[in-house]
């Protein structure tokens, strides 16, 4: 262990996964929810360090500690603007981030919130908490990232808030008119203490949804047919195609791509994933199309592979049993249909190997069709997402953790990859501070000798 720190509103322990890796070791833990508590104690050797309600906790009982993490959530501050500085956090929660700042005074912090922080209530609830930390000693930096220039193929903003105790006062350099830009600007008016964070910077986007999906998934997700086919029907209302917003969220139709009413979209798994917030409620779970090419009217899912075509634009099956009789694997290639001008249609068909196998004339044209299925992300793949690894996931599922609880848990949680980007610096400021403390000591000692 190369430092301490505690977790507060700790969920699943997405900040403790990327700072253990880091050296990181968790002294103190609190989280209020009965089933994030029960996956946080299978996740970390049973968790003794892990208490409940923070509001309860007496600041003087919690372990010395040199950092302070935590995605608090995000309550509207009653009386926020009334810059009455440290009684202005009173009755939210992060009045208690500020509370035990206040007592312990680590050397740092790393908040996490929601990007609509910095807007709410014109701007002021996000004015009052920066002047609260500087308040109780803490020069600030604040950053907007997102998750999906971190190896994961989420679109995910959240805002992140570095705070450091011994900081130098140093000014930001604002440029641009984006939200962080114009917060900024608002801050700085304050004439509040801040410094420049040395943030990761964002990287290539190189990871798509099919990247984190299952092989092979239980039918219980798929949607029934019923509610297929009139997801379907509405697809192709409007054509069924691929939608890719500013984002890079692939969106399969056009039923309602605009607003938020995520129970009715469906994604590509070659774009990235919404953020997967509010999960646990039935049908909230984000959804994807898989395409299945159907030759003729052959419609068969399940385990009857002796029956089933598969398209040649994915991977094969597993090959076994070979040995003739019907059950190796088949393909399926799309023919090609000549419209003539008159009422009848020539049908002409090939097959997998591309001979010639009939043509005729018929008035309803014979076409290989794509089929579609439609499934919800499976919790795994949710888990996947925030950068949670399956083991992790498999034992908060051995534990006896439901799929609606382990949907939210993944909605609520800070991303891993993230938090391990930012969480590099973090404690490289931190060593530079015992180094320099260390070289202080020493100059001091020997002017005493």
């Amino acid at each position: 262990m190369t430092f301490k720190y505690i977790e507060l509103f700790a969920g699943i322990g997405g900040f403790r996964s990327a700072l253990d890796g880091l050296g990181g070791g968790c002294v103190f833990a609190s989280e209020i929810d009965k089933y994030a508590s029960q996956a946080y104690k299978a996740l970390y050797n049973g968790a003794q360090e892990l208490h409940g309600d923070i509001t309860k906790i007496d600041a003087h009982n919690i372990p010395d500690h040199d950092v302070l993490v935590g995605g608090f959530p995000c309550q509207a501050f009653s009386v926020a603007g009334q810059r009455k500085g440290f009684e202005d956090a009173r009755g939210t929660l992060f009045f208690e981030i500020a509370r035990i700042a206040s007592a312990k005074q680590p050397r740092l912090m790393l908040l996490e919130n929601v990007k609509g922080l910095l807007s709410h209530d014109g701007g002021k609830t996000f004015e009052t908490m920066c002047v609260i930390l500087h308040d109780i000693g803490y020069a600030i930096d604040f950053r907007v990232l997102n998750s999906k220039h971190f190896g994961v193929p989420q679109n995910r903003e959240r805002i992140f808030l570095a705070c450091d105790r011994n900081a130098e006062h140093a000014e930001w350099d604002v440029t641009g008119s984006d939200v962080v830009a114009r917060a900024k600007r608002r801050v700085r008016a304050l004439g509040i203490r801040t410094f420049n964070f040395d943030w990761p910077e964002n990287g290539e986007v190189t990871t798509r949804l099919r990247d984190v999906l299952e092989m092979q998934v239980d039918e219980k997700y798929y949607l029934s047919e019923e509610k297929t086919a009139k997801l379907i029907a509405q697809l192709e209302e409007r054509g069924i195609e691929t939608n890719v917003d500013g984002d890079g969220c692939a969106m399969v139709g056009r039923v309602n791509i605009s607003g938020y009413d995520q129970r009715k979209r469906v994604y590509s798994p070659d774009g990235l994933c919404p953020t997967p917030s509010g999960l646990g409620a039935s049908g909230n779970e984000p959804k994807i199309v898989e395409t299945t090419v159907i030759a003729g009217s052959l419609e068969h899912y399940g385990n009857d592979q002796m029956n089933r075509v598969y398209s040649v634009d994915g991977l094969a099956p597993t090959i076994t049993v070979v040995s003739g009789g019907g059950r190796e694997q088949k393909i399926a290639e799309p023919y090609t249909v000549f419209q003539k001008t008159t009422s009848w249609t020539t049908t002409v068909k090939y097959d997998e190997t591309g001979t010639l196998q009939a043509a005729r004339l018929d008035k309803v044209p014979q076409v290989v069709t794509p089929r579609y299925r439609i499934r919800k992300l499976t919790p795994r793949e949710c888990w996947r997402l925030q950068g949670f690894t399956d083991a992790q996931h498999d034992a908060v599922m051995n534990a006896g953790i439901s799929d609606s609880q382990r949907y939210k848990q993944a909605g609520n949680a800070v991303t891993v990859n993230v938090i391990r980007a930012v969480g590099k610096p973090l404690v490289k400021r931190l060593k530079q501070t015992e180094s320099s403390e260390t070289g202080n000591r020493s100059t001091s000692e020997m002017e005493a000798v």
